[in-house]
């Protein structure tokens, strides 16, 4: 056998190494560990457990090729070789062997492959196996196997995964580690400690969108933000096909957008970078739209969680507040305020400031919060050019009034546009933002002129109505009848209560809560709506204090819902609605004006409709045309008033005049 050549110290460390797993054993023939020693040190390989099948075989051939042994002695000493490297496998892989043995979801014939694999990369136990180790497996898969047998031997490799992952969560200490974390690394799904989570992504193929990279080089709250979202999602949405066109899809394209922006906060995106966004989402899917829904499901899983509250948010959702009852109108819900619109940061911020005085502070009403947002924000967006909106001028402001008057605006809408927008500059004139305050809201408000509403359904409209009402859904059936018997408003009726009708004496009441007045009346109804009623509460079970009517969070019922429903309704069953649609004040109006029709004075249909002033009440009273029609009949039913009564019949044939 040739001497060995001349080794470096480092090269001499790996041969004594080598030397100690040949050489080990009491009986163990020079012959064997000699050339054995003498071949692998040729070909640099330094350690037993690196030898693959493909290097036995080329070991035979070069034995057989010295012609220095017989077919026997090449058997024994390449059968040496083999037997060595088992032994080994068996002392220091022994747990991993095991381990990879126990799992019976895997296949017998492809565990052979994934062990002497995994005995190359240093692996001692399942556990240590991460996607950066299944990733390199594929790689080297890719290299040797079809497409087909590549993916039977990664399937394995996960299966023999999940099945360590299952054994290790039934112990109690593998439940205490159980808890998904972020540590900044690679999380592969199917590797999720809830393995009744992780085998939902068997059905999806392409294994790559299950892989959640938080160690690249990111903004570190962006990443944050991305793997809060992440368990979310995994934790709250059950579905999961749902879970993954309207979460995990888009939210890695959101996370692959916001790397590529230098975005560095989901709550802080710009208008113009959820546009981009879009686009690239567009050349992907085919509904957008519901793919886009990541950015806002994204900002309020943000802000409802946060420690704190977000101020500085695009988006401020409002179940993130407790506002007390008198605030919110249950059954049209303000479920947020947004603020991206206006793209000029400093004027942004400065809103922001007064909107966050308005919810904590004013105790206005969100809805009247939301309208003052939308008028103050239109203003904003009017001037974006200029470098502040502290250094708006009067002369400015005027031509913007101006605008909104063209628009063709009411002038109560003009009106209230301008103290909106007055009010807020008075804000930020107490907070010192301005040293003086620029515009008098007198001098450009306008004169409000008093008009009446002629808005009475008339008599054969509802008739068709009440006649079809039999095929309409429950719900809907009971709002129009409270709307048509009640005159109340839509929001009031959506907002009854358990306890809201009631006998007293010899008479049925309803209890109503006026959103818009903040404040509870009673008010007297037919005893047909009150046995109706009653029969509903009963078969549904409804507690005094429940919703009668519920949306679908409990809550209750949308206005929007009701309304969109019912039209759709009368269009299906062809019920003729004068007018351009179905509006529900127009019953408001209706019985205001039937009670004035028969007698009742305008100051008790104040106090029934719960007006605070009588010409609001006027407004509703469509009195003129029965009126004028009932005066026309008593005026000439009179003799004298005869329009008649001076023309003298003449005999056929007779002249008339001189």
């Amino acid at each position: 056998m040739p001497a060995l050549s001349l080794l470096s110290t480092d090269q001499q460390d790996k041969l004594a190494y080598l030397r100690g797993q040949l050489t080990q054993g009491k009986n163990v023939q020079s012959t064997c560990w000699e050339w054995a020693e003498y071949y692998l040190t040729e070909v640099d390989i330094y350690d037993v457990l690196l030898i693959e099948e493909e290097d036995f075989r080329d070991y035979k051939a070069f034995l057989a090729g010295t012609g220095q042994f017989t077919k026997k002695q090449v058997f024994q000493l390449t059968g040496f070789l083999r037997e060595l490297k088992k032994d080994l496998i068996q002392n220091e892989y022994k747990e991993l062997l095991s381990e990879i043995e126990q799992c019976d979801t895997a296949q017998s014939q492809l565990k052979g492959n994934i062990r002497n694999f995994l005995i190359r990369q240093g692996i001692h136990h399942i556990r240590e196996v991460d996607y950066g180790i299944r990733e390199r497996y594929e790689n080297e898969l890719r290299k040797n196997k079809s497409s087909g047998k590549t993916f039977e031997y990664l399937k394995a490799l996960d299966r023999i995964k999940q099945f360590d992952i299952r054994k290790e969560m039934a112990t109690l200490s593998g439940k205490n580690r159980g808890q998904l974390k972020y540590k900044g690394q690679v999380i592969f799904l199917p590797y999720l400690p809830n393995q009744d989570l992780a085998v939902e992504f068997d059905y999806i193929r392409d294994k790559t969108e299950l892989v959640w990279d938080f160690s690249l080089d990111a903004p570190e709250n962006l990443k944050k933000q991305v793997f809060q979202i992440l368990c979310y999602a995994l934790e709250n949405i059950k579905d999961s096909k749902d879970r993954r066109v309207r979460y995990l899809l888009p939210l890695k394209w959101l996370y692959e957008f916001c790397i590529e922006e230098g975005i560095e906060d989901i709550e802080r995106l710009e208008l113009a970078q959820i546009q981009k966004l879009e686009a690239i989402v567009a050349g992907k899917v085919v509904n957008v739209k519901n793919s886009m829904q990541i950015v806002d499901n994204s900002r309020k899983i943000l802000f409802m969680s946060g420690k704190e509250i977000h101020w500085y948010a695009n988006v401020w959702y409002l179940k993130r507040f407790n506002f007390a009852p008198e605030r919110i109108n249950p059954s049209n819900p303000v479920y947020r305020l947004t603020f991206y619109e206006v793209t000029h940061l400093k004027n942004r911020e400065l809103l922001q400031e007064y909107m966050r005085y308005q919810v904590g502070i004013s105790g206005l009403t969100i809805g009247n919060i939301r309208s003052q947002l939308s008028y103050i924000k239109k203003f904003l967006i009017y001037f974006n050019e200029l470098e502040s909106i502290c250094q708006v001028t009067d002369k400015q402001i005027g031509e913007y009034f101006r605008s909104v008057q063209d628009e063709g605006n009411k002038a109560e809408t003009v009106n209230k546009q301008i103290f909106d927008i007055y009010k807020f500059f008075l804000y930020l004139h107490v907070k010192g933002h301005i040293t003086r305050q620029v515009f008098d809201p007198n001098y450009y408000s306008q004169k409000v002129y008093p008009y009446h509403h002629d808005r009475s359904v008339q008599e054969d409209e509802y008739m068709e109505i009440l006649k079809m009402l039999k095929f309409f859904p429950e719900v809907q059936r009971l709002i129009f009848l409270n709307l048509w018997a009640t005159g109340l408003r839509i929001s009031e009726v959506c907002t009854l209560k358990g306890d809201a009708y009631y006998w007293d004496g010899e008479d049925a009441w309803l209890k109503v809560y006026q959103i818009k007045m903040k404040a509870e009346k009673m008010i007297p109804i037919s005893l047909v709506l009150y046995e109706i009623m009653k029969i509903y509460i009963k078969k549904h079970h409804i507690k005094a204090t429940e919703f009668l009517f519920k949306a679908q969070d409990g809550g209750a019922y949308r206005v929007g819902t009701f309304v969109k429903g019912f039209r759709a309704n009368c269009k299906k069953y062809g019920i003729y609605i004068s007018g351009d649609t179905f509006k529900t004040h127009d019953y408001r109006h209706t019985l205001a004006s039937g009670f004035y029709d028969d007698g009742v004075s305008i100051q008790t249909i104040r106090d029934y409709l719960g007006h605070n002033h009588e010409n609001m009440t006027k407004q509703y009273i469509d009195y003129m045309p029965k009126k004028i029609e009932q005066a026309n009949i008593d005026y000439f039913s009179q003799v004298d008033n005869v329009l008649a009564a001076e023309i003298i019949p003449k005999k056929r044939g007779e002249k008339t005049g001189k």
